[in-house]
């Protein structure tokens, strides 16, 4: 039986200026299901979903919501205060959070915003309905709300905390109770479980299913297609701006949604021999390159990020470090940069201890971090000044203290071209790139130096298959020349695929788990830190 449609969009378009970015798209999302929407990098999916929020409006055609109050009469989001008024929360790719705001200021904000109070009953959204349009609020209040959605949902997050301190993936989390607290009755999700282990995916999934039977209609954006595969109900795939198939789930393998998606077949990237051993080349002893020796870090509240972690890297192989976010990865990661000092512990680079960003860049460490948009790039630079922002690019191109202007350009021609950044040109704001062409400048500009190490912290986030199938294919090569590869990752898809040795970081601790590797409900368990007890520390 044909559920009702909630949303209709017949022949829209978008352009900006001469670029197509949606392309005569219709589109139905019905009442109680889960439609999942796939398509690489620059498809047009954060466009369309704009569009639904009241963000866009569109070029052509139209754009229809049923009113939440009245299911038979129809409007069009002209803003997203409209759109969150009727019913449609929407977690951003790229997060709409007030940083310098409380997680619990922000989540009020979000209840302001509300022109009248949320459908249902007052049982299952709490005592809300009275903080509507409200410019004044008690801190008490607001704290209170959001403990009861985390507990409610299953998504811990500190409401006290500010949001510039959070990890990446805390935001997420932040960005979900949002658009869960206004009731979405239309819920737009964004890449949600990026920052999941396998059994929180598990649970959040089921949230996900107790929303969709209460009648509520659920669009899932994600680049995994085994859980596009497991939770949704239809999928559409976008290529180009345009849709090219629209399905059942189960209709296509997740080989064919990605060909799909690309136009062509993609090979999948390869284990080779001796992935999930110490060493895959035969060295004795190893030639070390990082060594870290009880180290402890502090974070941004002074709390024990890291807590006496002890660990080694040699050239030719990946270490791979898997955990839910916010478990000390980020400060981990900052500390061997030097970008954090209150830390306690040695750590050591090919045999030296380098104080501060510069020396440590300078024993020949490239780093990814994992947010490109605020600490990878800078989007107002063009693609050329984004390539060189790496002080060894900058002292090989200076003379005198002055830029050679020659090979400035040279160089990031050549990198351009080597690393296939698309489209190309030099000298055009990094803003105007695609995700995945934004993450190979980041690429471009640390692997080109030839790294001794290289540390990679979540470095396919957000990219589709064929952009994490190139990234993949760089960390290999870097491997493959005998280079040192400390890759951190939230995907633990990633982790398991790429790897040499593996960690698993939770609560601070680092747990060696290299044996455990193909048992993915016991690396669960160690990443939401179940089993402490049952290994040993690394």
């Amino acid at each position: 039986m044909d559920r009702e449609n909630v949303l209709e969009l017949r022949n829209v378009t978008k352009t900006f200026g001469d670029f197509v970015a949606v392309d005569s798209v219709d589109f139905e999302l019905q009442a109680g299901e889960i439609h999942a929407i796939l398509g690489e990098n620059g498809a047009g999916k954060s466009t369309l979903m704009n569009l639904i929020y009241g963000l866009y409006q569109p070029s052509d055609g139209r754009i229809y919501v049923t009113d939440r109050e009245n299911w038979q009469r129809r409007f069009r989001a002209k803003s997203p205060r409209d759109a969150i008024a009727n019913g449609i929360g929407m977690v951003h790719q790229h997060f709409m959070l007030i940083e310098n705001l409380t997680v619990s200021e922000n989540i009020a904000l979000a209840l302001g915003q509300l022109r009248r109070g949320p459908v249902g009953s007052a049982s299952s959204n709490g005592d809300y309905k009275k903080w509507l349009g409200k410019f004044r609020f008690k801190k008490e209040e607001a704290i209170r709300i959001t403990e009861e959605l985390s507990e409610r949902f299953g998504l811990t997050v500190d409401p006290t905390a500010l949001v510039r301190t959070l990890s990446v993936g805390l935001k997420q989390r932040v960005e979900i109770l949002k658009a869960l607290a206004v009731d979405a009755r239309i819920l737009i999700l964004d890449e949600p479980t990026a920052v999941l282990s396998p059994q929180e995916v598990g649970g959040f999934f089921a949230i996900l299913r107790k929303l969709q039977a209460d009648g509520r209609a659920i669009i899932f954006i994600s680049h995994k297609m085994k859980e596009v595969l497991d939770i949704s109900d239809r999928i559409t795939v976008l290529r180009r701006g345009k849709k090219v198939y629209l399905g059942k789930t189960g209709e296509l393998t997740a080989r064919g949604l990605a060909r799909e998606m690309i136009g062509e077949e993609i090979n999948e990237v390869e284990r080779s021999v001796g992935v999930g051993l110490p060493n895959p080349y035969e060295s004795d002893p190893p030639d070390s390159v990082l060594r870290l020796s009880n180290l402890t870090v502090l974070g941004s509240r002074s709390e024990v990020a890291v807590s006496d972690v002890s660990m080694e890297t040699c050239r030719g192989e990946i270490v791979g470090i898997a955990g839910v976010d916010g478990n000390g990865q980020r400060e981990l990661a900052e500390a061997i940069m030097g970008l954090r000092h209150n830390s306690s512990g040695t750590i050591s680079i090919l045999g030296t201890d380098p104080k501060g960003t510069k020396a440590v860049r300078h024993r020949g460490v490239g780093y990814i971090p994992e947010d490109r948009q605020t600490t990878g790039v800078i989007a107002a630079f063009s693609v050329m000044e984004n390539l060189l922002l790496n002080v060894t690019h900058l002292e090989n191109l200076t003379q005198w203290n002055i830029l050679n202007q020659k090979r400035k350009h040279e160089t990031a021609e050549s990198l351009i071209t080597d690393y296939d950044i698309r489209p190309p040109n030099p000298d055009i704001p990094v803003s105007a790139l695609s995700g995945g062409n934004q993450q190979k400048i980041v690429l471009a500009r640390e692997i080109s130096l030839q790294p001794d190490l290289l540390i990679a912290v979540n470095p396919t986030r957000g990219l589709d298959v064929n952009a994490a199938h190139y990234v993949h294919e760089n960390l290999l090569a870097q491997r493959d020349q005998k280079k040192s590869v400390l890759l951190i990752s939230t995907e633990l898809d990633e982790v398991l695929l790429l790897s040499n040795r593996l960690f698993v970081m939770s609560r601070g601790k680092l747990i060696e788990a290299t044996a455990q590797r193909n048992d993915i409900e016991a690396l669960g368990l160690l990443m939401t830190g179940e089993s402490h007890a049952d290994m040993s520390d690394g």
